[in-house]
C-alpha cells in the first residue's frame, strides 16, 4: 500500500516547523507563530485521514519498532536539551573581560538587586524610532533582571499599546517606570546612576539630604578649582543625594531633613550656637562627618575631645618611605597603610587603596570612650611613619626625625569611626495623641532593632584635602562610603566602577624606532632569511 498526497504532509509539517521557529525567535505566540501551526496542523491532520491505511501498517510493522526506538532516542536528547537550557538560564554565568568592566554593574548595584526581597516591575517605554538606544536599554535591563528574581521587566511600545501606560501618564517615550505596588518613579536617561536610584528610593522611600557648613572658610561644594569639592557633590547627586549648602551661624538648629552634616576643612572657629546645634542634632541620632586639617582653630577640637573621646593632633604625619620620594611623592603626603575592620572600609578587601592625605594631622581614640560609645581607627599610615610634633621646625628646616616620647610612631590613625547612643525625639502633641502613636508602633512587626535603640554616628578625618577635587578619583570610594555608612545606606558601601576611559602608552622617539624597525624589518627579515637558509639547505642535499 502507499501513501496518498504526500504533499499535503510535507507542507503541512514545514508550517508546524515555521510557526515554532517564529514562536521561538519571539518568545512569545502571536498570529505570526499561531496562524501557521493551525494551518500545518489541519494540513497534517488531513494527510493522516486520507492514510489511515498505510500508517497502520507502516506502524505494526518491523520497521516501525526501529523508528519507535529512534523516536524514543531523539525525544530522550531533546528532553536533555531542555533541561540544560533551563538550568544554565537559572545559573547562568557572565564574563566581562574589559578593563574598565563596562559591561558588568557596580558592585553595590549587584548587592542592592541580590537584596530585594519585595517584588519590582521595570517598563521600558521602546522608542522604535531609535533602535540603538534601545538595544542598549535593554541590555543593560538584562543585567538588573539576571542579579535579581524580584525584579522583572517589560518592554512596552506606547503607540500600540497605550492602555499599558495610562496610569504612567504623563509617559516619556525612552524612559523606564520602576513600579512598587502603587509607587512608581521615572528614569530618564536610562543608565545605571539613575536606575539604581530609582530602586533606593522605591525601597528606602524619601529624600536622602547631605548639608555641608559654611562660613568657615570649608571647600566650597560649588568649586571646580583644585582646592574645591565640585566633583564629590557631583558624586553624591549620582549616588541619589541631594546635597545643599548649611549656613548653620544662620539658624537655630540643623534642618531635620538632614541626612548628613559635613565640615570640609572650616578654617575659622565655630560659633557657640553653632557648636550647640551640631550636639543637639547628633543627641537625637543624627549623623556627622568632620574633616579637620592641622594647625586650623575649628573650635570643635574640645568638642570632639570632651564629648566623644576623639583627640586631634595638631601635628603633621610624616612618611619616611624612600620609594614614594623616589617616584615624586611629598614626606608630608603620606598614604594609607593599613585599614581597620569596619564597614566602611571593608569593601576594600586586602587591597589597601593608593589615596594620598596632603598634611594630615594624628586622630586618635582615647583609652576611655563615653559610655555605650563604640569607635574605630579606620585608616592608619604606613609603620615608616610617623606624626611630627615640632611642626614650626619641620617648616623652617624642612625635615624632621622621629623624636621617641614626643611624636607617634607609625602606623598612626588619621581617620575614626564612631557610634554613640542616641535618644528618642519626642514630637509635639497631645498626650492621647502620643499614646495612639504608642499602640501603632508596638502592633508594627516591621520595627527593626536599630529603631528601637536609636544612634548617632560620626566620621572624623585629619584632612580634608583628600575629598577635593585634585585627588578625588583616587578617594572617591573612601568619601562615599563614609556618607552612605553614616546615612544608614550599608547596601551601597562598595568599591564604584572606574571610567571607561583608556589607558595609552606614551612612547618617545627611540621607543617608536624600536617598535618600528623591529616589528616591520628585523622580525620578518629573521623568517626570510631563516626561510633562504632552508631552501639552500635542502638544494645543496639534493
Amino acid at each position: 500500500m502507499q501513501s496518498k498526497n504526500n504533499a499535503l504532509g510535507f507542507i503541512g509539517i514545514l508550517f508546524i516547523a515555521a510557526g515554532l521557529l517564529v514562536w521561538v525567535i519571539r518568545l512569545e505566540m502571536t498570529s505570526y507563530s499561531v496562524a501557521p501551526l493551525v494551518l500545518g496542523g489541519v494540513l497534517l491532520l488531513v494527510f493522516v485521514f486520507m492514510n489511515v491505511g498505510f500508517l497502520v501498517e507502516k506502524l505494526t510493522g518491523r520497521t516501525a519498532v526501529e523508528g519507535a526506538n529512534m523516536g524514543i532516542a531523539i525525544v530522550i536528547f531533546l528532553a536533555i536539551v531542555v533541561f540544560l537550557n533551563l538550568l544554565f538560564t537559572k545559573h547562568s554565568v557572565r564574563f566581562d573581560l574589559t578593563e574598565a568592566k563596562k559591561y558588568s554593574l557596580a558592585s553595590q548595584t549587584i548587592q542592592l538587586l541580590k537584596g530585594l526581597n519585595v517584588p519590582i516591575d521595570l517598563l521600558y517605554l521602546e522608542n522604535p524610532s531609535s533602535p540603538g538606544a534601545s538595544k542598549r536599554d535593554r541590555q543593560l535591563l538584562d543585567l538588573y533582571d539576571f542579579y535579581s528574581d524580584n525584579l522583572t521587566y517589560v518592554v512596552i511600545d506606547p503607540e500600540r499599546e497605550p492602555d499599558k501606560v495610562q496610569e504612567l501618564a504623563p509617559v516619556t517615550i525612552g524612559a523606564v517606570y520602576a513600579r512598587k505596588g502603587n509607587q512608581h518613579e521615572k528614569v530618564s536617561p536610562v543608565d545605571e546612576n539613575n536606575l539604581t536610584n530609582a530602586l533606593l528610593k522605591l525601597l528606602k522611600g524619601g529624600e536622602r539630604i547631605v548639608y555641608f557648613t559654611t562660613g568657615h572658610d570649608e571647600h566650597s561644594i560649588d568649586d571646580d578649582q583644585r582646592s574645591g569639592m565640585n566633583f564629590m557633590k557631583q558624586l553624591l547627586e549620582e549616588e541619589g543625594y541631594q546635597v545643599k549648602d548649611l549656613p548653620l551661624y544662620t539658624m537655630e538648629k540643623v534642618p531635620d531633613d538632614a541626612k548628613v552634616v559635613i565640615i570640609a576643612g572650616p578654617k575659622k572657629p565655630f560659633f557657640e550656637t553653632e557648636i550647640q546645634a551640631l550636639q543637639d542634632y547628633l543627641t537625637y541620632g543624627g549623623n556627622l562627618f568632620a574633616m579637620i586639617d592641622p594647625e586650623t582653630d575649628s573650635g570643635l577640637e574640645a568638642f570632639f575631645d570632651e564629648n566623644y573621646g576623639v583627640v586631634f593632633g595638631n601635628d603633621y604625619v610624616v612618611e619616611n618611605n624612600p620609594l614614594q620620594q623616589i617616584l615624586g611623592g611629598s614626606p608630608i603626603v603620606p598614604l594609607i597603610g593599613e585599614l581597620g575592620s569596619h564597614e566602611i572600609v571593608n569593601s576594600f578587601g586586602r587591597s589597601v587603596p593608593a589615596i594620598q592625605f596632603p598634611i594630615v594631622q594624628s586622630v586618635k581614640l582615647k583609652d576611655a570612650l563615653p559610655e555605650g560609645m563604640q569607635g574605630t581607627e579606620i585608616v592608619k599610615t604606613s609603620a615608616q611613619s610617623w606624626a611630627e610634633k615640632d611642626v614650626a621646625g619641620l617648616k623652617s628646616q624642612g625635615q624632621a626625625g622621629m623624636d621617641e616620647g614626643v611624636d607617634i610612631k607609625g602606623p598612626v590613625p588619621i581617620a575614626i569611626a564612631l557610634t554613640v547612643p542616641a535618644e528618642e525625639r519626642i514630637s509635639d502633641g497631645t498626650a492621647e495623641e502620643k499614646e495612639e502613636s504608642a499602640e501603632e508602633e508596638s502592633d508594627s512587626d516591621e520595627v527593626e532593632e536599630l529603631d528601637k535603640k536609636p544612634q548617632a554616628r560620626l566620621v572624623v578625618f585629619g584632612d580634608s584635602d583628600f575629598a577635593t577635587n585634585r585627588v578625588y578619583r583616587n578617594s572617591m570610594d573612601l568619601f562615599l562610603n563614609s556618607v552612605n555608612w553614616l546615612s544608614g545606606q550599608e547596601d551601597l558601601i562598595s568599591i564604584r566602577p572606574k571610567d571607561d576611559a583608556g589607558q595609552p602608552i606614551f612612547v618617545n622617539q627611540v621607543q617608536a624606532n624600536v617598535l618600528f624597525y623591529t616589528s616591520l624589518v628585523i622580525l620578518p627579515g629573521c623568517v626570510a632569511i631563516f626561510g633562504i637558509l632552508i631552501g639552500l639547505r635542502r638544494r645543496f642535499r639534493g
